[in-house]
């Protein structure tokens, strides 16, 4: 059996029980000690400390490094949805093109007589008629790029943006999975038929359709 005991300056002893009643010199400040019969309760070694300091310090960190982990996952998720609505906003904004407000004005003045199964489509920029494409029962691409029937110099078209085709008497559109979509009349659609004097828009650019 043994005996735990401290000094008065704090120095904590772990001697054998035959030393009970005896004095022994404290290794700290030099003052004798009487070792006492039994052992004092609520003395913790200084090994004992040491190991209960370590393992709190230990815990800190583990505490500030999950919390650091989970800082750089919520920042990083919060990166993501910053990067996806950014890139959500670079989405072309249509143009009003309401009835009571500029759809008008892309209509034809007068009626023009097609044989059946052609068309023509016209390009307008600002405004103004620059460019007409003919449309025949074969059909044609609308976008950007240079292999399309009806190629659009526009940064807001897509390289391969609509498809007209030509079937059972009727022209039909259909948005070829477009970044700015296919608005018809002020309407978002996918796929419709296209009748004379029919606008088209796409992105920014604006097509009048006729047949």
């Amino acid at each position: 059996m043994s005996i735990k005991f401290a000094c008065a300056c704090g120095k904590a002893y772990k001697v054998p029980d035959k030393l009970s009643g005896k004095r022994v010199k404290c290794k700290r400040c030099g003052e004798p000690v009487r070792v006492p019969s039994e052992s004092q309760a609520g003395l913790t070694s200084a090994r004992a400390s040491a190991v209960s300091k370590r393992s709190v310090l230990a815990s800190q960190r583990l505490s500030k490094s999950g919390r650091s982990g989970r800082s750089r996952r919520t920042s990083a998720r919060l990166s993501g949805r910053k990067q996806r609505a950014t890139s959500g906003t670079q989405r072309v904004k249509a143009v009003d093109l309401s009835e009571g407000n500029q759809l008008k004005r892309y209509k034809s003045k007068k009626e023009e007589e097609f044989r059946r199964g052609e068309a023509r489509l016209t390009y307008f920029e600002n405004g103004k008629p620059v460019k007409a494409f003919r449309v025949s029962k074969k059909g044609a691409t609308i976008g950007r790029s240079e292999r399309c029937g009806v190629t659009i110099p526009d940064d807001s078209v897509s390289s391969e943006h609509v498809k007209i085709e030509y079937k059972l008497g009727t022209f039909i559109s259909t948005d070829l999975q477009s970044a700015n979509g296919l608005v018809v009349n002020g309407r978002v659609v996918r796929r419709c038929s296209l009748k004379n004097d029919d606008i088209i828009q796409l992105g920014q650019a604006i097509l009048r359709f006729n047949c």
